[in-house]
């Protein structure tokens, strides 16, 4: 099987090591040309053992480019790199939302694609107990990841996942679907509720240890109830118990004291559509 010719574009900055750190690991699958515009991203790539690439040449020769650089840049980035792909090439963003937001520059002869982790789930078994330390994948603990062809060919699409695959390694599934479709997952499932949920979890933690109860002991108790309480509400527990007929009234209050009645919306297409230009662009809110 030829090699495929992997472009990371900000490969000096986090997710640009990451990824480009595991790509490295199969050499024999992929030659790995690695750009960086800023000094201390070079240094950093340096430092790992590898020659930065211009810009300009790492788009030239890439079968598939890794566009590692943040969501607020892409715009303006990929207004400059884009055109510079060699036409039939791929070319991967890290999150949907300039996607979603039509702020990514495309080209009809090239293949756009998303990819993103979704990190190694607690329900996931892991094999070694480095893996199990790895709370954020690509380094021992395997996860899922989710895709989306924005646009382009079958078959260049298909390569796409392959590097996807090995840059978010060791991979269990990865989930095809639209970039709307993964938007939802993030901001709206992970950020807007979950990510809120669980800052005011760990609040209230805080709350705990200022009336007296040890840190240790409420963090012990919260993570083995939410442990407990998802596996029960996503039916990970054999026989679907229901849980007791005072933790389902104490639901009941929670909806009123801490939810907002109408907090669904969030799945409103235009609620998301706001939230992701907000996010995007936070000094000019639209929500």
């Amino acid at each position: 099987m030829d090699k495929i010719t992997v472009s990371v574009i900000g490969a000096g900055g986090k997710m640009g090591t990451r990824t480009s750190n595991n790509l490295a690991k199969q050499p024999e699958r992929f030659e790995l040309l690695l750009s960086e515009a800023s000094e201390a991203g070079i240094a950093s790539i340096k430092e790992r053992g590898f020659e930065p690439v211009p810009a300009e040449e790492a788009l030239k020769r890439a079968d598939v480019v890794v566009f590692a650089v943040p969501d607020t840049l892409i715009k303006k980035l990929s207004e400059i790199y884009v055109p510079q792909l060699r036409p039939g090439a791929g070319f991967i963003i890290l999150d949907p939302a300039a996607a979603v937001a039509k702020e990514l520059s495309l080209r009809d002869d090239c293949t756009f694609a998303v990819a993103h982790p979704c990190h190694p789930s607690y329900f996931l078994d892991q094999d070694t107990y480095e893996a199990r330390q790895d709370r954020f994948g690509g380094c021992g603990g395997k996860q899922d990841i989710v895709m989306s062809k924005i646009q382009g060919d079958e078959e260049r699409f298909a390569q796409c996942v392959e590097v996807a695959k090995q840059m978010y390694a060791p991979v269990e599934h990865a989930y095809v679907m639209t970039s709307e479709q993964i938007a939802f997952l993030e901001p709206t499932l992970v950020e807007l509720l979950g990510a809120t949920c669980l800052y005011a979890m760990a609040e209230t933690v805080d709350e705990a240890v200022r009336r007296g109860i040890q840190r240790e002991a409420a963090v012990s108790f919260l993570t083995g109830h939410i442990y407990n309480l998802s596996a029960n509400f996503l039916g990970y527990i054999p026989g679907n118990p229901p849980v007791s007929d005072a933790c389902k009234v104490a639901i009941g209050l929670g909806d009123r004291l801490v939810m907002r009645e109408d907090w669904k919306k969030i799945w409103d297409d235009d609620v998301l559509r706001k939230v992701i230009a907000t996010m995007l662009h936070p000094d000019a809110p639209q929500i």
